[in-house]
């Protein structure tokens, strides 16, 4: 078959047309010999027997191959390169006496082998296509010996950048497509199977691959397939991440109809849930069907760590339920006598998933912890595993200080964290948050490397909410940190990818660290003005309460959210309700529709609910409609037990509070000191001036967010000077603080600020 261009296409019955990139047969051998695959004379009419079996190693079998190399049948060269499949080794091998002529020998294998493969039948051609998978696999990674056996396997099979792999695979589908539908089970799966563990697409000219054309030929003889045939099968498609929702459907659905799945070893069982999982494939029967036999086995003795890690990662991944084989997987793993065989991944995402899956197992957390804490050192660890782990059992409520803090040791003393992707760095702080598990040093460690980060376009939404609450959960005080967060998001086009959620967190964490950035509320507030309709309860009151803590008084937001706010007011609870009551009454903006009778009544429901922190807010609210001289009143048994929590709480004064006031005195003022007003706020000193009462606040850092009042703040000089009609004259502790112990200045400063002079 020949053609004028550089790129064959193939067809054959039902198939697509795939471009291969491969030449016509007329160029085939220049580029063989092009590619270092030099094919010596080959009598396609010989069919000597050669016994590989007795080759003791991998030099011995290519130079016995070699020599017979022009004698070699079909069957001939399959068996040589599954044989050199199970000789060469993983490991580092030692340099080869003749570099240069066992490469030249392997050229010549492959070479003639490429250029005959179109005359081989279809049990060769997956033979020959699973041995040199699994060769590739092998010498994959880099670090080999140069002029070892698996440096040269490497150099010749795979080339730079995979060049030789993907040509060898083109040359190997180039010679499948024509018979294809002479494949059976077993050949065909292996075939299948090859291709995904080289991990190499071809892609189709209609715009599908090689993989959907396997497919196509695999699903009509799918009752032929075996439990292997199908585990393998399907584990290709889940390696290369090539989704079939047909095949996978039509292969799920076949098993569903097999008595029973006797057939099936452990390795398959786990292979083909882990397949369905990576490809976010959802086949609920399938699951219920493997893990109701999974269950009923006498034993789970016969699987591997890897294999009970995948059954349970690919139930908790594709979200489908089954208490009892987590119980049963569970139970197993505690029994065992140790937990050697499993390596970190293993236990990370085996903690994982039963996080994940809402599955209680405290003895399987136990035991973990156990194993992770005896450890001499976490080395082994990679930062998934390590942010997998510590995720799993915040999430699962599971304490173990112990874990938590080891874990942490170690992040702390690795010379960087430049391997950890954002979502490892926020679920490890947000876990630590979580667990409520201090660690400053860790904390203070991954800040910093964020901060030393050139640019944050890795990060997603969740990550910065999550990062962002964990520190201010924490009292983790990070200002560069949040700085170059808030900056970063600024500079986003959108907040589309922000969910409502992770709106209101991030305004969360920047008001409960006090951390002041108005570009940032304002970017946040355009985005929740276009996405009210979003907001539930909790996100919104947590929303409202953020804005107003910080001082955010934006009249536009609060304005825009009061139809959604009414739509939410009976769905909130208690805490939720004083959140929002509170809010509108720092931001000062009319919400007549908001705060009714409806309002009133969601009040006397919950009022069992209420805690002294709600009684203090609604007290601060039943205040604000009397500045608004609204008719809007709580019933006077709750306003009462409103105002007995609002003054309840015994002042404090601080040292500040006390140095200002004895220069207060030092000037010749009376003075009252901590004055209950009628509105229930208390005053730190109330002087007369020129026979007027003025309010003197002594305001420390917790009154401000950088120089500018917190909603707090703001609210209490409102309402004192609006209901109390007693003007407030604020002494700023960053004021007074610059007047060091000079007496006179401080003394100068206070009249100068009552207009005595």
């Amino acid at each position: 078959m020949g053609c004028s261009s550089s790129t064959t296409t193939i067809y054959h019955q039902n198939l697509c047309y795939i471009p291969l990139s491969l030449p016509d047969n007329n160029h085939r051998t220049i580029l063989l010999q092009s590619r270092g695959f030099v094919s010596g004379a080959h009598d396609g009419g010989r069919n000597q027997y050669i016994d590989f079996s007795k080759c003791k190693s991998i030099e011995e079998l290519i130079d016995t191959a070699y020599d017979h190399k022009d004698m070699m049948s079909p069957r001939g060269m399959a068996a040589f390169w599954t044989s050199a499949s199970k000789l060469v080794q993983r490991r580092r091998g030692r340099p080869a006496p003749k570099y240069e002529h066992m490469q030249m020998q392997i050229d010549q294998l492959i070479g003639q082998t490429l250029q005959s493969i179109d005359t081989y039948g279809y049990r060769d051609i997956a033979t020959i296509a699973i041995s040199l998978a699994k060769i590739m696999k092998k010498v994959d990674k880099s670090g080999h010996y140069k002029g070892s056996p698996q440096s040269i396997l490497h150099n010749v099979l795979i080339g730079d950048n995979s060049n030789n792999k993907k040509f060898i695979f083109n040359e190997i589908a180039h010679a499948s497509v024509p018979i294809l539908y002479e494949f059976d089970a077993r050949h065909l799966s292996n075939l299948i199977y090859a291709f995904g563990l080289a991990e190499v697409i071809i892609p189709v000219e209609d715009g599908s691959t090689f993989f959907d054309s396997l497919a196509e030929v695999a699903i009509p003889n799918l009752y032929e397939f075996n439990g292997q045939d199908l585990s393998n099968m399907l584990w290709a498609f889940g390696n290369i991440k090539i989704p079939n929702p047909q095949l996978f459907k039509e292969a799920g659905d076949e098993i569903v109809t097999f008595d029973n799945l006797n057939d099936f070893k452990p390795q398959h069982l786990s292979n083909i849930l882990w397949a369905y999982a990576t490809l976010e494939e959802s086949h609920p029967k399938l699951f219920n069907k493997l893990a109701d036999h999974i269950t009923s086995l006498d034993s789970l003795d016969s699987f591997k760590p890897q294999a009970l890690k995948d059954i349970v990662w690919a139930f908790a991944t594709v979200g489908e339920s089954h208490p009892k084989l987590f119980k049963r997987v569970g139970n197993h793993i505690v029994a065992l006598d140790n937990l050697n065989d499993f390596k970190p991944q293993h236990l990370a995402n085996s903690v994982w998933a039963y996080a994940a899956s809402k599955e209680s197992h405290p003895k399987l957390f136990e035991k973990v912890a156990d194993h992770i804490n005896g450890l001499g050192n976490l080395d082994e660890f990679d930062p998934q595993a390590l942010s997998n782990t510590v995720w799993a059992y915040a999430t699962a409520k599971e304490s173990h200080r112990k874990l938590f803090e080891k874990l942490a040791d170690h992040i702390v003393t690795l010379d960087n964290l430049n391997e950890f992707i954002p979502q490892a760095l926020s679920n490890t702080v947000w876990a630590y948050a979580t667990a409520k598990e201090s660690h400053p040093a860790l904390f203070n460690k991954l800040a910093n490397h964020i901060v030393s980060l050139e640019g944050l376009d890795r990060f997603d939404a969740q990550a910065f909410s999550n990062i962002l609450w964990a520190y201010a959960t924490a009292k983790e005080s990070q200002p560069e940190l949040f700085k170059k967060l808030a900056d970063h998001i600024v500079t986003l086009d959108n907040l589309n990818s922000f969910t409502e959620q992770a709106l209101s967190n991030t305004a969360w964490a920047y008001a409960t660290a006090n951390e002041s950035h108005p570009a940032l509320f304002q970017k946040l507030s355009d985005a929740a003005i276009k996405r009210q309709n979003e907001f539930k309860p909790q996100v919104l009151a947590n929303f409202l309460w953020a804005y107003a803590i910080n001082g955010q008084v934006d009249s536009k937001l609060f304005s825009s959210l009061v139809p959604t706010t009414k739509a939410n007011l009976s769905k909130c609870n208690a805490q939720e309700l004083a959140n929002i009551a509170w809010a509108y009454s720092v931001a000062n903006v009319d919400a007549a529709s908001v705060f009714n009778d409806e309002f009133i009544n969601a009040c006397i429901e919950k009022e069992d609910e209420f805690n002294i922190d709600v009684l203090f807010q609604l007290h601060q609210w039943q205040l604000w409609q009397e500045e608004l001289k609204s008719n809007v009143t709580l019933p006077p048994s709750l306003q009462k037990k409103c105002c007995d929590a609002f003054i309840s709480r015994v002042p404090e004064p601080s040292k500040l509070q006390d140095d200002v006031i004895s220069h207060l005195s030092s000037i010749g003022l009376e003075l009252e000191e901590e004055v209950l007003t009628k509105s229930g706020y208390r005053i730190d000193a109330l002087v007369k001036v020129i026979g007027k009462e003025v309010g003197v606040e002594v305001d420390g850092p917790s009154h401000f967010l950088g120089r500018n009042p917190t909603g707090s703040t703001i609210l209490k000089r409102r309402q004192v000077t609006n209901l109390d009609s007693i003007p407030v004259i604020s002494v700023p502790y960053w004021e007074w603080n610059e007047l060091k112990k000079d007496c006179e200045k401080k003394q100068q400063y206070l009249r100068d600020l009552l207009g005595l002079d």
